[in-house]
């Protein structure tokens, strides 16, 4: 295909040329060299475009297939983890990673060392006093050990829990032991019970679904939370990582002490402030109490206020009334007044004008009559 599509691109471009070639008799030099570039330039990027689509086909068809090989790989990795369907016994048929090693642990020591027949000679301050059935035991200081009552579960043995080793006696035999992880009040409870004999493992042991699945329903209802009894009663249950179960469950009371502690707090807090509150309410509704009072008493102050000052506002305006009243009574007096002492003045010039006339005529006669 990729050879035909090359032979049919020089055909075009060798027909570019002749069309050119044929054109350059009517048009200009120029148009025909710009036509020719850009017919050579959509056949380079025809190629181009056409070898792209055919790169971009062939990662397609890479990937479809890396991705079926994927879903296949990881189908495969599941039956080689988890196993393949179960049979009419109800075992993953072929059997997988998880059911290979929980055979390999009942066939091989992958467990790791264990030691049986372990006495409890003591307890002090939450450490075991051990004797141990021979010096030959590999233990040191600050070694791991996963301690199980050596009676059978039936008889009430169970998981004492993970210690370590504090010290090893003179005497090899001799061996202390103190929990590794803290303990609840009802692990120490039960630690204090503990008499022994004790199984201790150097690895926690693999999970067996089957110990629980062949026991009979009282019993293993009498082993058993209410809760658990229906799921360990089916041998294909899943199985479980109780070392991990357990330092998760650790974590989990710690961060619960602390949660509670927190909330304990809270309270605390929140109590002695409700306590305040209430105190500071007594206080605000004794303030109340009086404020009310001196609300009465303002009120009553108020109503006597408002009442002188309506009588003053009263005899203001009598007061004013009676001055408005004498201005007018004195401004009509002072008019009178001013009338009469004009009619006074215009007496008084009239006899100052009658006496002038008179008094030069009268001196006259005096003057001629005494000589």
């Amino acid at each position: 295909m990729a050879l035909v599509l090359e032979i049919l691109l020089g055909v075009a471009i060798l027909a570019s040329f002749f069309v050119a070639y044929m054109s350059a008799r009517a048009w200009p030099i120029y148009q025909v060299v710009l036509v020719a570039f850009l017919f050579l330039s959509v056949i380079g990027f025809f190629y181009l475009a056409a070898r792209t689509l055919a790169t971009h086909q062939a990662w397609q068809t890479a990937y479809n297939k890396l991705q079926a090989d994927v879903a296949n790989v990881q189908k495969q990795t599941s039956e080689l983890v988890d196993g393949g369907p179960t049979d009419e016994t109800g075992q993953p048929n072929p059997k997988g990673i998880k059911q290979l090693q929980q055979d390999l642990q009942k066939l091989t020591i992958e467990r790791g060392g264990v030691l049986f027949d372990v006495a409890v000679e003591g307890l002090n301050n939450d450490v075991l006093q051990l004797a141990l059935p021979s010096a030959d035991h590999g233990l040191v200081p600050n070694v791991v050990l996963f301690v199980f009552d050596q009676t059978p579960k039936t008889e009430g043995g169970r998981y004492a829990g993970e210690f370590k080793v504090v010290a090893v006696g003179e005497d090899a035999t001799k061996v202390q032991i103190t929990p590794n992880l803290p303990l609840s009040a009802t692990q120490a409870e039960r630690l204090k019970a503990v008499k022994g004999p004790l199984a201790m493992y150097a690895a926690m042991p693999v999970d067996d679904p089957t110990e629980f699945a062949t026991l009979d329903e009282a019993t293993r209802g009498g082993l058993l939370p209410a809760g658990s009894v229906q799921e360990y009663a089916e041998a294909t249950r899943k199985l479980r990582d109780y070392e991990q179960t357990f330092h998760e469950s650790f974590v989990q009371q710690s961060l619960l002490a602390d949660a509670i502690s927190k909330l304990s707090n809270n309270i605390e807090r929140m109590t002695a402030a409700t306590k305040e509150a209430e105190k500071e309410a007594a206080y605000r509704e004794g303030e109340k109490v009086k404020l009310a009072a001196d609300l009465s008493k303002f009120e009553f102050e108020r109503e006597a206020i408002h009442k002188y000052r309506g009588s003053l506002e009263k005899l203001y305006h009598q007061v004013r009334d009676s001055l408005k009243a004498t201005y007018l009574q004195n401004r009509q007096m002072a008019n009178d007044l001013t009338v009469r002492q004009l009619d006074a003045a215009a007496q008084i010039d009239a006899r100052s004008s009658a006496a002038a006339s008179v008094g030069p005529a009268g001196v006259g006669t005096a003057g001629a009559a005494r000589p």
